[in-house]
């Protein structure tokens, strides 16, 4: 009985939920999700790898929506902006069958530069899982580093997330 308790003790820790505002200031955690839309498409791929030291955007939902496109157009907009730029949108599902309408969303909202894709596993990538509260959660980085973190409990707050995302993407500018 002694010994399982010291197990749990020692494993407990690591099943435990992160705080997603843990990561601020700290290295952008590589992950890898299955591409639906853009070059990749098809494939695995870690667009944090790609974008390393550079500075972006990454966008964790459990739920694609309109207010969700105005956060993507805005990032396809920052990315033709900016060269350094580069955003993508993680959809945490495990459902295979969103792959084709994850393609189909890219699309109707003109999404070239901007990858949409998928991460099978919930709550999401270790490092980043999603808070059982968030539907959307948005980490800014900037030089390897999570600079900021938005979070939306319900599509009202999904609207109101590219105001937010601008300012901090307007501030980081200067």
């Amino acid at each position: 009985m002694q010994n399982s308790i010291h197990f749990i003790l020692l494993i407990l820790p690591s099943l435990m939920l992160n705080e997603n505002g843990a990561l601020l200031n700290k290295k952008v955690p590589p992950y890898t999700m299955l591409v639906a839309s853009g070059p990749e498409r098809g494939k695995l791929h870690c667009y944090v790898c790609e974008q390393c030291e550079k500075e972006g955007v990454i966008v964790f939902t459990k739920k694609m929506s309109d207010g969700l496109s105005k956060v993507a157009v805005l990032i396809e907009k920052q990315s033709k902006a900016n060269s350094e730029f580069k955003g993508w949108l993680t959809l945490i599902s495990e459902d295979t069958t969103q792959d084709a309408p994850l393609l189909k969303w890219a699309n109707e909202h003109n999404l070239v530069g901007t990858p949409v894709g998928r991460f099978e596993y919930n709550p999401g990538p270790p490092a980043y899982r999603l808070s059982s509260d968030s539907v959307t959660e948005v980490f800014v980085f900037k030089a390897g580093k999570v600079l900021h973190v938005l979070k939306a409990k319900d599509e009202a707050e999904v609207e109101k997330l590219p105001t937010k995302l601008e300012e901090i993407l307007k501030k980081s500018k200067n």
